[in-house]
């Protein structure tokens, strides 16, 4: 059972971001169809409609993340015909929390903190064309 804990919880650092990311942006996406459900229902209705009522739309401007983690370099090596032709380190992390603490053998003294700001950047800014 801990190796599946292992597998399931310990993944590349930049998938674990990535999924931090999509995550917000899920949160988004549903606030923007709630809002939108809400004025449609509001236009539906001509009472509400006319007495000029609008829907309250909610934003994420900006979010930031503390994640609290044990990280890992991994090394992996391709080889050929005995001799090591390429090497490439990646960094892995896991949640550190007491259920992967105690599955992994992690001490608090391995745990580290990832801070992240995500910031909503307005279209055109970017650099990616309108449209």
């Amino acid at each position: 059972m801990a190796n599946d804990i292992q597998e399931t919880l310990i993944r590349p650092l930049g998938e674990v971001l990535a999924r931090v990311g999509e995550g917000i942006a899920e949160a988004q996406a549903a606030m923007d169809r709630t809002s939108l459900a809400t004025q449609t229902m509001i236009e539906n209705d001509p009472a509400l409609r006319e007495s000029g009522l609008q829907a309250t739309w909610y934003a994420m401007p900006e979010v930031t993340v503390e994640l609290k983690m044990s990280i890992a370099i991994r090394t992996e090596s391709k080889t050929q015909n005995g001799k090591v032709m390429q090497r490439r380190h990646s960094l892995w992390a896991a949640p550190f929390n007491a259920s992967t603490a105690n599955s992994t053998a992690t001490d608090v003294g391995g745990q580290s903190t990832l801070r992240a700001r995500i910031v909503a950047i307005p279209p055109g800014v970017r650099g990616v064309p309108e449209g």
